[in-house]
């Protein structure tokens, strides 16, 4: 496990069209920045739980700070395959100063990254993840399955 220390910037995004996406996320610590490629419903996860826990922590989060994280640059940079790994396993902590301790092993192997972001770093990311995730491809109110952009065979309507 690489740990990182804290990051710079801890940022999600998607690259593709809805139906095509690959989703990652990026982390900037030292200078490096790093690339995992993560699931959708990965991203959704971690911007959902993650919240849970740190609002039930009690750490109270700067909506200013995050609000200035917003209004920088956050578009991820295409990694255009090469990613450092695709993530398997994420575990969040979060220490008694508000800090949160991130980790993200492989699926595959024993590669993973470890980092601290400040819990309004963490609060931008999941702002920018549930923006991701509803961009994603209309769902069928019929059979609840995603619409792909060239038609959809609806098992429901058959």
């Amino acid at each position: 496990m690489n740990n990182l220390g804290p990051a710079e910037r801890f940022l999600v995004g998607a690259v593709g069209p809805p139906g095509k996406r690959r989703f990652y996320f990026q982390v900037v610590a030292d200078g490096n920045r790093h690339s995992l490629l993560a699931e959708k419903q990965q991203v959704q996860a971690l911007a959902s739980q993650g919240w849970r826990s740190l609002q039930r922590s009690g750490v109270v989060v700067d909506t200013e700070a995050v609000e200035a994280i917003l209004a920088t640059d956050l578009d991820i940079v295409d990694p255009a395959g090469r990613e450092d790994f695709r993530v398997g396993t994420i575990n969040v902590g979060i220490r008694p100063s508000g800090l949160m301790n991130l980790s993200f092993e492989s699926d595959r192997d024993e590669q993973g990254l470890m980092f601290m972001v400040s819990p309004e770093q963490f609060r931008a990311m999941v702002v920018i993840a549930r923006k991701l995730v509803r961009a994603g491809r209309p769902i069928c109110p019929w059979c609840r399955l995603p619409k792909n952009p060239e038609g959809h065979e609806c098992p429901a309507r058959n």
